[in-house]
């Protein structure tokens, strides 16, 4: 997969790489829940511990942020490239174009990631998709697996061990897994730059990532 290298605005340091955020309805305005103050130009200010640098670019050790990102910012055009694994359904597009979010493109989404058992879906989050794109360029993976987004609370009731409040219930968690990367790898990753809530399940082999309060957990 070519990323794409045209991003658009410029972004100041920040000392976290996102924000808290105010939580996102569909009737809000499709702009972007990372803005010019959301990226952390130096993680290493921060402690992050991470892969390598994509080829070609010049970083300090242990600092995967792109050379791009760190002159013109988080890119204000962004997309995902993922499977929800109970299905097989791929969504692979541009989310945001312009620092905007794109609502069909939102719902899509939702709808891959629906509550497959009882076929039934919510919009999701749109800083989900955000997360997924930096996962994208942190592990150099053209491909993320998604085993869960939104569950009605009927499925997660009958869930073995789910929250009973779960952030699924809400459309702002993912379990994710990617291929060949450590979960604990990422769970430790996103806890150094993402403020919400981080779920770490090396049993079941997957990472929780959720739009909710700051927390973190072993499951």
């Amino acid at each position: 997969m070519d990323f794409c290298l045209a991003f658009g605005c410029k972004l100041q340091s920040t000392s976290v790489f996102f924000q808290r955020f105010s939580p996102w309805s569909p009737r809000a305005p499709m702009t972007s829940a990372i803005n010019r103050r959301s990226v952390l130009l130096g993680l290493t200010a921060a402690g992050t511990t991470g892969l390598s640098a994509l080829p070609g670019t010049i970083t300090p050790p242990n600092d995967w942020l792109p050379s791009n990102w760190r002159d013109l910012g988080f890119p204000t055009r962004r997309w995902v490239t993922a499977v929800f694994v109970h299905t097989g359904e791929r969504f692979q597009t541009i989310y945001c174009e312009d620092g905007n979010y794109i609502d069909p493109a939102i719902k899509l989404f939702s709808w891959t990631c629906r509550d497959f058992r009882l076929n039934e879906w919510k919009i999701l989050h749109p800083m989900l998709m955000d997360l997924l794109f930096v996962l994208h360029w942190k592990y150099h993976r053209d491909l993320i697996n998604i085993l869960s987004g939104y569950r009605t609370p009927e499925t997660n009731f009958k869930l073995e061990g789910a929250a009973l409040n779960s952030q699924h219930i809400w459309g702002k968690a993912l379990d994710v897994h990617l291929q060949g990367v450590d979960n604990k790898e990422v769970a430790k990753g996103f806890k150094e730059i993402f403020r919400g809530g981080v779920g770490m399940y090396p049993l079941k082999h997957f990472t929780h990532l959720d739009c909710g309060p700051l927390r973190n957990w072993v499951g």
